[in-house]
């Protein structure tokens, strides 16, 4: 039986905006910038701080020392690789995705490449429906190498935040009709404390009974209930060994790892 390509294609246009929109491109003006623009209205390239050649807002394919555009020329390249990228994101995102979330992360594509969007811990969560936590994921990626070094930029985190503003910003507002209501306490999980730990003290209550019944027969010249004692630390190493096994399950529960 014959496959209408055309129809499967529609349907998958369907679940994402057509095109990134003015406002989406005005992120990525923004945060690109227009550098080296000469007194004669042109543009020149130049190295960015993670030294790749670039010219435009933001352009790097074919670009090399000494590259020149006029500032048409830079609007008409970003548009054509703007493009690149919004079907770079419909092709990985298999979840429908609002205009501000489809801006947002042709945005983010176009800064760190469709290799890094398909390979991300960020794309896995969205198309498992994870929506919620895509803006974190999103500001995870604010570092870049200057002089050899990793290390996060302030432009970058900036712009990580600008983008994961515009993916949340079609969430529904407790203004919004029937929009959710404004928790008024809210608090931050912090990790369990070592010294507080189950975990931890199973393991080290394991831990020194089996040391103790290894030094049993050392003893038993001295103690004569010896052989009772390393029965009694086996018995005392297996407890600890299941409380640190119950402990560990009971914290993955609560989401402490």
């Amino acid at each position: 039986m014959a496959v209408d390509l055309t129809q499967q294609q529609d349907k998958t246009m369907k679940i994402h905006p057509v095109e990134m929109s003015a406002l989406g491109l005005d992120l990525i003006k923004k945060f690109e910038g227009l550098h080296r623009v000469q007194e004669d209205g042109t543009v020149s390239s130049y190295r960015c701080p993670a030294g790749v050649w670039t010219c435009g807002w933001g352009s790097t394919y074919g670009v090399k020392s000494g590259t020149k555009w006029t500032v048409q020329e830079c609007e008409d390249r970003l548009r054509v690789d703007i493009k690149k990228f919004e079907d770079a994101v419909k092709r990985r995102v298999n979840v429908p995705l609002t205009q501000g979330q489809f801006d947002s992360l042709v945005s983010w594509t176009y800064n760190l490449g469709e290799g890094n969007l398909s390979s991300s811990t960020l794309l896995k969560k969205l198309n498992k429906g994870l929506y919620e936590d895509v803006p974190s994921e999103m500001m995870k990626w604010n570092k870049a190498r200057v002089s050899g070094e990793l290390q996060p930029l302030a432009g970058l985190t900036r712009r990580r935040a600008a983008e994961a503003s515009m993916f949340s910003e079609d969430a529904a507002l407790p203004s919004d009709i029937n929009g959710p209501e404004m928790p008024q306490k809210v608090s931050a999980s912090a990790p369990k404390k070592l010294t507080k730990s189950k975990t931890m003290a199973g393991v080290g209550v394991a831990g020194t009974a089996t040391m103790l019944g290894e030094l049993a027969p050392q003893i038993q010249a001295l103690v004569p209930y010896a052989a009772s004692m390393k029965t009694l630390f086996l018995i005392v190493a297996i407890g600890g060994i299941a409380l640190a096994a119950y402990a560990r399950m009971k914290d993955h529960k609560e989401g402490i790892h």
